[in-house]
């Protein structure tokens, strides 16, 4: 079976900076990967990478491939609304839409032209309860999602995300604007989420990689230093940048 996401070369310029250098990674199907590195080391351009997110922003060149699966998103036939449903993304500060909870999960549904209201109503119920949120929101479907909590909107936005069926979820700090509570409630739903979906998570929290992940993949200046398991990662890391780095060490 080939890798869920791979990138093969990748390298990304804003403008004339360099953001990414020849990154070349596998994620495989249902696992967990934490990217872990200093700010502004290329972790969240990797992920709008994977999505194509990136194209965008003004003035941005990249370079090399990104497939998911054996096919190369990058391919001028790419239908990036159907990427984008294959390979969603939750973002640092939750985003909810100004509808209520009921319309937030079923955007998706409805840009795909699915209208039956049972069958929206039944696959809204299944999101909310994969993103853990459905015993705090049941009959209360119809109250605007800017209602809910800080924690409650991410992982309304998370249901939002699996609403549309994707086989990626990308999640860029999703927790760090959250209080601790709130946090571990999205660490136990990416676990229980693991298996299922194939989850890159951008964090800058070192425990909560080390609770999360299956592998760790450490960048800095714009290159993947080392990716392993993520034990081996921690206790037993192979490049010096890389315990440096977890040590506190590390300088740019």
């Amino acid at each position: 079976m080939p890798p869920r996401v791979r990138t093969d070369s990748l390298s990304v310029w804003y403008d004339r900076y360099q953001a990414l250098k020849q990154v070349s990674l596998n994620v495989e199907p249902g696992e967990v990967l934490a990217l872990i590195g200093p700010s502004g080391c290329g972790k969240s351009t990797l992920l709008r990478a994977m999505n194509r997110l990136l194209e965008e922003t003004a003035r941005v060149r990249i370079a090399g491939r990104v497939l998911l699966g054996e096919t190369d998103i990058y391919r001028p036939d790419t239908d990036l609304t159907d990427l984008r449903r294959r390979v969603g993304m939750v973002f640092q500060t939750p985003n909810p839409f100004p509808f209520s909870i009921f319309d937030n999960v079923a955007y998706g549904l409805r840009l795909q032209g699915r209208t039956d209201r049972a069958r929206l109503r039944s696959v809204v119920e299944a999101s909310l309860k994969k993103a853990a949120l459905w015993d705090e929101v049941r009959g209360k479907l119809a109250r605007p999602a800017l209602a809910l909590s800080g924690g409650q909107q991410q992982r309304l936005c998370i249901a939002r995300a699996l609403a549309v069926g994707p086989e990626v979820l990308l999640m860029d700090e999703p927790t760090a604007s959250l209080d601790p509570l709130s946090t571990a409630r999205i660490e136990a739903l990416v676990a229980d989420l693991r298996g299922r979906y194939t989850i890159i998570m951008v964090t800058h929290n070192l425990r909560q990689a080390a609770r999360v992940s299956d592998r760790t993949a450490f960048l800095a200046q714009g290159s993947v230093i080392e990716v392993g398991p993520t034990r081996q990662i921690f206790t037993a890391p192979k490049d010096h940048r890389t315990e440096e780095y977890l040590t506190g060490r590390y300088e740019t």
